[in-house]
């Protein structure tokens, strides 16, 4: 907490994350209700959800468009003004119940996404330059904190907030716009603590994105974990995301009939994403612990065996499974901070945002695609026979770099 009253550039950025993600948390799930408002409903909130998803593959141009942008405390103050007017321009028409209003809707909600993408790559080089290497860690457990405690409690708030503005999406749009206003406004009064040195020239070469570059990036990266191959981590990062944000939906499906809260479909998904959160909210907050000095490998491989154990008591102990889930979550924290920790150590502020974006996008395809099979296999084969094949796939994931060493050490 000292690092938000002592550095003023960190306490506007923290600030503007709060608010940004408190914007974007209360209209998303907004939007969700107004899509259900419309007829045929499901192709509605189907559409949403197929939008929502885009984004997360522009992270890596996002990236490069703020390592390109020279006056970066500008950008980032007039970005949170230009969402201002997008959701402005919202309130005026959501109100009118129509496909193209919808679409509009929607695209400013994809544009806001793409925004702000652009905006944490403009915070990055900031934070590596005004916040020291140790408190990097800290830093960004801060503000993961804040999002997840956003995330647990803007739900019941913006579902309190629409019943006060009595279903008035318009004036929620106006709510959003007013907090991305704010936003603005402190990162402006802070302009002089945002400033940096930018050395690199914005002509220089076109965008392009190539997979081979960014795995050699992302293994440069993980070659300062010396107590794992760069491979191994990759690999085990990778059936971490695609792993849990599998269950994720899984965890749905397996309340319908396997609910440890007997009928309560709504209480047992509310239990089992609040654990989660929870754990990655007072994770964050306790930077300090047993797992500041651990390095990355040790809280890789506790994760794997949580899951393992999760996705065999999840069906038959539910109940159980819930502190299992909580665990994962609060180690689950630690990765994040641990690994931007990492990145700013190695990369140079020019290159940051880009390289940062692109593994952001290389790990969310893992993610994306996680959700998919793992859906798809429990409609196929069932619920149950899909946790086994998770568990099977993180036990390999842990045990498989001990192997690798052996063989080597043998051959």
């Amino acid at each position: 907490m000292q690092l938000i009253t002592k550095n003023s550039a960190f306490r506007s950025l923290f600030l503007c994350s709060i608010f940004n993600t408190t914007g974007s948390n209360l209209f998303a799930l907004a939007f969700l209700i107004y899509a259900s408002t419309y007829p045929n409903s499901k192709f509605y909130i189907s559409l949403v959800a197929l939008f929502m998803v885009i984004p997360s593959f522009f992270n890596a141009y996002m990236g490069y468009l703020a390592d390109r942008t020279k006056d970066k405390k500008r950008a980032l103050f007039m970005t949170s003004w230009i969402q201002t007017i997008l959701f402005i321009g919202v309130a005026f028409t959501i109100e009118q119940h129509s496909f193209f209003v919808f679409l509009f809707c929607i695209l400013v909600n994809l544009v806001d996404e793409l925004l702000a993408m652009y905006k944490d790559g403009l915070e990055l080089p900031i934070m590596q330059i005004r916040v020291s290497s140790d408190d990097i860690q800290p830093a960004y457990g801060l503000i993961q904190g804040a999002s997840s405690l956003i995330g647990i409690v803007g739900k019941p708030i913006g579902l309190a907030l629409l019943a006060v503005l009595v279903n008035s999406f318009s004036m929620l749009a106006l709510v959003n716009a007013g907090l991305y206003f704010i936003s603005g406004i402190v990162l402006f009064e802070s302009r002089k603590y945002l400033d940096i040195e930018v050395t690199k020239k914005l002509d220089e070469g076109k965008f392009h994105f190539s997979l081979k570059e960014t795995l050699l990036q992302i293994i440069k990266v993980f070659k300062v974990e010396g107590a794992m191959s760069a491979t191994s981590l990759i690999i085990i990062i990778l059936i971490i995301n695609f792993s849990i944000n599998g269950i994720l939906p899984l965890i749905d499906l397996a309340m319908v009939r396997d609910n440890p809260f007997g009928h309560s479909f709504g209480l047992a998904v509310t239990v089992f994403s609040v654990s989660f959160s929870l754990g990655v909210f007072i994770s964050s907050f306790f930077m300090h612990d047993f797992f500041q000095k651990k390095d990355l490998s040790f809280i890789l491989k506790l994760i794997l065996g949580m899951l393992i154990l999760f996705s065999l008591l999840v069906i038959p102990l539910g109940l159980i499974s819930i502190v299992v889930f909580f665990g994962i979550g609060y180690c689950f924290a630690k990765v994040n901070p641990k690994l931007t920790s990492i990145i700013f150590q190695i990369i140079p502020k020019e290159d940051l945002a880009t390289i940062r974006g692109g593994i952001s996008t290389f790990f969310a395809t893992a993610s994306s695609l996680g959700v998919l099979v793992f859906v798809a296999l429990a409609n196929l084969i069932g619920l149950s026979l899909t946790f086994y094949i998770i568990a099977f796939i993180c036990f390999i994931a842990l045990i498989g770099p001990t192997f690798i060493n052996l063989f080597k050490k043998k051959y």
